[in-house]
């Protein structure tokens, strides 16, 4: 991938130099800078906590006959002082590369084509899919290496082809930095087909494809259905499912469902969902590669890689938009997640603020406490675990 995206950019620089200039001179320059802050307070192991400041840099060209190219560098620099002891195994790793080091890479580098209702990306790039997502949730997004066509030509329809080979970020696995196949060993990508349909009042509709190899072959759709109720409050109803076929005796299989609602009354949230996984002995579903596309989702824990999971979640969010702090906003959830076969009941409650102080500074913050009712390490808890993560991030 990374010498088909040079190639390409060479092509480009090669055709027409003049106008090729005046691309290049146009293009913009654009970033993020960020800080994090982490901590793990382990009922069991030891607890850690990590510092980063760091952030993106892009630059991308303007339009030459519908091509334009882009590049962006992803920054993470470890605050030693405000830092784990990694000898100690103090030292949280979610900000890092392995054994909590800085690193910096090249998380963006595309070429693009778009003429009318027609889009081709090619190149490492983000994407935001059900089970390919960029997941945003501690220093940087996950970023593909992929090719991504979009046609938006019908009536408030969408329609995505394309090809995912590799991906990095903090859902990839160790060393965040480092572009992985999506099995972590040999595989050879997936391809993606998927249709975005809004053409019906108040419902929003969508169905994917992902051919994943030596993983599975799974199909995914929701529906979400908005019903207004009055000038002040309004219904919004949702429903999913996903059936996943394995190959290669990944483990990876089985069907889930889901329903979700959610009441809006003036400055208040209420919502509620439920998740239900259904596998074979010994299968179990999986999130894709980012935060996933389930209902019941909590900061921490969700059904993946759980066998015959149910989940529960209640939540309410408050806007004080209308109190006069326009852009904070205030949200407390509650989830469970159980499976029999593994004897694991696991549960979850989440505080967030969010505050978007400008168009270009956002301050975050969320407290997630995790329970293992039943101490069990299988569950991946140790007993349980509390988690405090605070971030601020000025676009430029």
């Amino acid at each position: 991938m990374k010498r088909t995206v040079m190639m390409s950019l060479i092509a480009v620089a090669a055709l027409n130099g003049a106008s090729i200039e005046e691309a290049f001179k146009s293009g913009k320059v654009s970033g993020q800078l960020r800080g994090a802050y982490v901590s793990q307070d382990n009922a069991v192991d030891t607890d850690t906590y990590g510092t980063s400041l760091g952030g993106q840099l892009k630059y991308e060209s303007g339009e030459w006959n519908n091509l334009k190219v882009g590049v962006s560098a992803y920054i993470s620099q470890k605050i030693g002082f405000v830092t784990g002891d990694v000898d100690q195994g103090k030292a949280n790793n979610d900000l890092f590369a392995n054994n909590a080091k800085s690193y910096a890479y090249v998380g963006e580098a595309y070429v693009d084509y778009s003429a009318n209702d027609f889009s081709l990306r090619v190149g490492r790039q983000l994407i935001d899919t059900p089970l390919a997502d960029t997941d945003d949730i501690r220093m940087h997004p996950n970023t593909f290496e992929a090719a991504i066509a979009t046609y938006s030509g019908f009536d408030k329809t969408t329609l995505v082809a394309g090809y995912v080979k590799r991906f990095a970020g903090y859902d990839s696995g160790d060393d965040i930095s480092e572009f992985k196949r999506l099995d972590g060993v040999d595989s050879k990508g997936a391809a993606v087909l998927g249709v975005v349909n809004e053409s019906i009042e108040n419902l929003a509709v969508q169905g994917w494809y992902y051919g994943i190899d030596n993983m599975a072959n799974v199909v995914y759709a929701d529906a979400i259905y908005s019903l207004p109720l009055s000038e002040s409050m309004g219904l919004e109803l949702s429903a999913q499912a996903a059936n996943f076929s394995e190959k290669q005796t990944s483990t990876i299989d089985g069907t889930v469902y889901g329903v979700g609602a959610a009441l809006n009354v003036g400055a208040l949230t209420l919502g509620a969902a439920y998740n239900k996984a259904s596998n074979d002995d010994g299968k179990i579903i999986v999130n894709g590669f980012g935060g996933g596309p389930y209902f019941t989702s909590m900061e921490e824990w969700t059904i993946d890689s759980m066998e015959d999971a149910r989940a529960y979640q209640l939540s309410a969010e408050l806007d004080l938009a209308d109190a006069g702090i326009e852009g904070l906003k205030l949200s407390a959830l509650y989830g469970t997640f159980k499976s029999v076969p593994a004897d694991v009941k696991v549960k979850e409650t989440d505080f967030i603020a969010a505050y978007e102080i400008s168009e270009a500074l956002m301050a975050e913050m969320s407290y997630a406490m995790i329970n293992d009712v039943n101490n069990n390490a299988n569950a991946g808890t140790d007993g349980g675990y509390d988690r405090l993560l605070v971030r601020l991030s000025y676009n430029f």
